[in-house]
């Protein structure tokens, strides 16, 4: 006869039923395997997933693990890895796949590097090691201590101390092909990206998108201790998914039209001291392919809506309250290292301190306002032929 006694496990001083965490995770492997089996609009759902999911698992498993080692701590560290690990391998991939313009998916045809070429690999993964070891230094008590007089971080949290240590290792590594080639890898790569979209057409892409915001959601929701330390109410509340006053709505739309604006004469600028100085620009030809699918009315609401609120969702509502707004904008940048140049990096910046700022002042929602209503108009904008 089974015991009926909940399967628990002390986290942060409770005692958490981890049922429905395993009968989640059963549920997800098996439309995960189905995906993939099936193909079609269910594997593309699925695949969404690998975007969120990963970070909101560590999450779970370091809220799990508490404050000593116990399964939970050790898988922490163990899914830490991977993710790394897989961010090191995309970021080398992407970075020698720029070096010789074509992907590295057939063994049987690689291409030859010139010692160019290899010294640029090189190079690249020796900034990966690098990015490695300087994001684990907050493993040091003595490093979470000084970095907390800057930060909003518990020195003493296992939970604070992995998300430090996975935002600082993620975002580096995500830098390095730029730092390293000069140019966002994934621009290079435009061709082969262009004719590897799983015969998608441009419907299915803005499809895609808004499949990755349905995983980002309870992701992010998750990704604050949801069910572990916070009910639902707690977790909305902790992530700043708030409703907003009908004064923070015309604010925010406001802002993100005036932003928005200000981006369009901020670009002017940074065009003309980027030739100035002899500095190459983001190649805007090339982006517009990359995200020519969403080049319509359609698509300006679908990138509005999935990018603004889910980046908003896991940056300022997940990351910036623990790694407070300068931190965790860097990482927020970082990520749009593999498809933007220095001068349209610098504009991202500006724009998710704008966005820090407001969710500091009002609540993530607005700051999702602001940035999905910035996204919709720089894209309709770019439809009509104005601006870059």
């Amino acid at each position: 006869m089974s015991d009926p006694t909940p399967v628990v496990v002390e986290a942060s001083r409770r005692r958490v039923d981890l049922r429905p965490f395993a009968a989640g995770a059963a549920i997800f492997l098996l439309l995960f395997a189905a995906g993939n089996a099936v193909g079609g609009e269910l594997g593309q759902v699925m695949a969404a997933s690998v975007n969120a999911l990963p970070f909101a698992v560590l999450a779970v498993l370091a809220y799990l693990g508490g404050e000593r080692p116990n399964w939970a701590w050790i898988a922490s560290g163990l899914w830490l890895a991977l993710m790394v690990g897989g961010a090191s391998l995309a970021a080398l991939g992407l970075g020698i796949g720029a070096l010789v313009g074509g992907p590295l998916n057939d063994p049987a045809n690689l291409p030859r590097l010139t010692p160019g070429d290899l010294l640029r690999s090189g190079l690249i993964m020796v900034g990966i090691v690098a990015s490695i070891v300087i994001g684990a230094l907050p493993l040091l008590p003595a490093v979470r201590r000084g970095l907390a007089r800057y930060l909003p971080i518990d020195p003493d949290s296992f939970v604070h101390t992995i998300a430090l240590v996975a935002v600082l290792m993620i975002g580096l590594i995500c830098s390095v092909p730029l730092l390293v080639l000069g140019a966002p890898p994934l621009l290079a790569l435009i061709d082969t990206l262009a004719g590897d979209a799983n015969g998608r057409d441009s419907a299915g892409l803005l499809r895609d998108q808004l499949y990755g915001l349905v995983w980002t959601i309870p992701a992010a929701i998750l990704a604050v201790g949801f069910g572990i330390t916070r009910n639902l109410s707690a977790a909305l509340a902790r992530l700043g998914l708030v409703r907003p006053t009908l004064r923070q709505v015309l604010a925010g739309l406001s802002l993100a039209l005036l932003l928005a604006g200000a981006v369009q004469l901020l670009g002017l600028g940074i065009d003309w001291l980027w030739g100035v100085l002899g500095w190459p620009l983001t190649d805007e030809e090339a982006f517009g392919e990359l995200l020519g699918f969403a080049f319509s009315p359609v698509g300006a609401v679908v990138i509005g809506v999935s990018a603004g609120l889910g980046e908003e969702l896991a940056v300022r509502g997940v990351l910036q309250p623990r790694l407070g707004l300068l931190l965790s904008n860097l990482f927020f940048m970082s990520l749009h290292a593999l498809q933007y140049n220095w001068d349209a990096l610098l504009i991202v910046f500006m724009v998710g301190v704008v966005c820090g700022i407001v969710r500091n002042r009002a609540n993530t929602t607005t700051a999702a306002i602001v940035h999905g209503t910035y996204n919709f108009t720089l894209i309709m904008l770019a439809t009509a032929g104005i601006g870059g």
